[in-house]
């Protein structure tokens, strides 16, 4: 019989270091972007965009300008600093994006197709890689990078999971042993252009509505003449028609409450809110005594084909506008038949589309709640207001 002799398992130990420096690796396993192990730190590259971007209307759909930044000063020791070049822009986009960028430039030259990845544990994160954009140090500032964007994303409010207008993304150089993705955000929510012409988007950065001030004398006349030759220009807020009076309970009807799961229809998601009367912020304006011609709740471009409404348990039409507005119009309700009767409102959204919950929906919603505008028949009355977080 022969012998066998038994050895210890040996146990190969690595130890990883870790560079204390913010941003040095990432995981590849978890829910990070970008999705491998890189130098984050944008201090540490003389590469970034700058945060405003361009768009403008194009014959396939909106055109997208991002601009390269003045060379940054950065650490020479480090090789992110002074060995990497600008490869390829990565963003961080939805899932559902994949077929939404038609066309890459730089320059005014066409550049290659962008690369789409989902990664994250649950599968529900993604981005786009535009790679052989081939800038360096000495060609990067100024530069132009153009996307032409088009449905199911046809704007970086829907493409974008930030929701807003913003984007975050990563700079990848070519080849080196160094990983280098400075990571940065750039813009938030960019008006349309007026029409054959690019406008600046500037960062205005928020974390509640942006709800309009008084305008200068000049911006409401202008509006005021809109309205007389049609709708008026948008304004990147919410409500668009910015001539009219947004003052919060202006009209005898309210949104009470906030948006309730109720009953299914017919397999989606509904939420329900309650059209009630309520009383009036100034009992002497016009406004106190209108009629209630409509609803708009501030929505995004993407959740359009994703929702159907009832009123009264009754499927009611619905419209969209610019912004993202979401629309139920031709009510028609005075005070007196509301207050006598509140009306239930329940919108129903698809469980397989983009916007399958009120969060998703309802555009800085994310607790739950919508920002909602109730206008009169002359459009002179729109009071502003948001519903309280989701009930469940």
């Amino acid at each position: 019989m022969r012998s066998f002799t038994i050895l210890p398992l040996l146990c190969m130990c690595f130890v990883i270091i870790v560079d204390g420096r913010r941003g040095l690796f990432q995981s590849s396993l978890g829910n990070t972007f970008p999705n491998y192990p890189c130098q984050t730190d944008p201090s540490r590259s003389p590469f970034k965009l700058e945060p405003t971007y361009t768009m403008s209307p194009s014959a396939n759909g909106q055109r997208i300008c991002f601009t390269g930044a003045a060379i940054q000063r950065c650490p020479t020791e480090d090789p992110c600093c002074t060995q990497a070049d600008f490869y390829k822009l990565e963003l961080r986009v939805r899932p559902t994006c994949r077929r939404a960028i038609r066309s890459v430039t730089v320059n005014g030259l066409a550049a290659p197709t962008p690369t789409f990845e989902v990664y994250g544990l649950a599968r529900d994160m993604a981005l786009f890689k535009l790679p052989r954009l081939n800038l360096t140090t000495t060609n990067a500032t100024g530069s132009k990078i153009c996307i032409t964007l088009r449905d199911p994303c046809p704007n970086l409010a829907a493409l974008c999971p930030e929701g807003d207008g913003s984007c975050t993304y990563a700079i990848g150089q070519s080849t080196s042993p160094h990983k280098c993705c400075p990571t940065n955000k750039f813009g938030t929510v960019p008006p349309p252009p007026p029409p054959a012409s690019a406008v600046a988007i500037n960062p205005v950065p928020s974390k509640s509505l942006p709800l309009p001030t008084a305008a200068p004398r000049q911006t409401a006349v202008l509006a005021r003449r809109s309205l007389a030759n049609g709708p008026a220009p948008y304004t990147g807020t919410f409500p668009y028609v910015s001539a009219c009076n947004q003052t919060t309970g202006l009209m005898p009807f309210r949104l009470a409450g906030s948006p309730v799961p109720s009953w299914t229809i017919s397999g989606g998601n509904v939420y329900c809110f309650t059209l009630e009367a309520a009383p009036c912020a100034d009992s002497t304006s016009p406004c106190c005594s209108s009629t209630l011609l409509r609803v708009d709740w501030w929505s995004y471009d993407t959740c359009r084909g994703s929702v159907r409404v009832y009123v009264d348990k009754v499927p009611y039409p619905v419209t969209w506008d610019q912004g993202g507005t979401f629309r139920l119009t031709k009510l028609n309700y005075s005070p007196d038949e509301v207050a006598a009767q509140p009306k239930q409102i329940c919108i129903e959204l698809r469980k397989d589309g983009p916007c399958d919950s009120i969060q998703k929906f309802c555009r800085l919603g994310s607790t739950g709640g919508c920002t909602y505008a109730l206008y009169d028949g002359s459009q002179a009355c729109c009071p502003t207001a948001s519903t309280p977080a989701l009930r469940r």
